[in-house]
């Protein structure tokens, strides 16, 4: 893999990335707010996308520069995208800081509490639902249960010797010198 030039791995670094994802956090809790302040939120969109390109290549190149000197003769394991969490807190947190902003009207405060409400439940759901995948894994087996485990029955049916030796052409039976089992 080729190495990323200087400005994505400038642009890609964590010093670089966190800050900008705070300026763009502000900028959006600014524009909920606040009266024309979308020119700023349109500058943080406009230089927030190519950092957080940035950063997925540079981590990409960082995880196959690590598997390249490990020589696993693997391909790098792929990495969870960090775009798709992070947006969802960025809208999740939006949506937050904008009903703490607008808590003195009614209205706000009762969907300010149904939010919350769901947002507890998805939470819920999402960690019952990790619990009980986890808790329906096999248990590993134990060193003198491993041959049993992988097979737990021929793949072929295998004869007998008895009818092994049934099978055995007359030429056979006359080399062996007439033997039975």
């Amino acid at each position: 893999m080729k190495t990323p030039s200087l400005k994505t791995r400038m642009l890609g670094h964590p010093l670089v990335v966190w800050p900008s994802i705070g300026f763009f956090l502000w900028t959006g809790y600014m524009l909920l707010t606040g009266p024309d302040t979308w020119p700023l939120a349109a500058i943080a969109l406009f230089f927030g996308a190519p950092v957080m390109r940035a950063y997925e290549r540079r981590e990409e190149w960082l995880a196959w520069r690590k598997a390249w000197n490990a020589m696993s003769g693997q391909q790098p394991p792929r990495r969870r995208r960090f775009v798709k969490p992070l947006t969802g807190l960025m809208v999740v947190a939006a949506a937050a800081l904008y009903l703490v902003a607008t808590l003195d009207r009614t209205d706000s405060q009762t969907v300010l509490a149904i939010s919350l409400l769901w947002m507890v439940g998805v939470v819920a759901f999402f960690a019952g639902r990790g619990l009980w995948r986890r808790l329906r894994r096999t248990r590993r087996a134990t060193a003198g249960e491993l041959v049993k485990v992988c097979v737990r029955k021929p793949l072929l049916r295998v004869p007998s010797l008895q009818q092994a030796y049934a099978a055995l052409p007359d030429h056979c039976r006359a080399v062996m010198g007439g033997r039975q089992p």
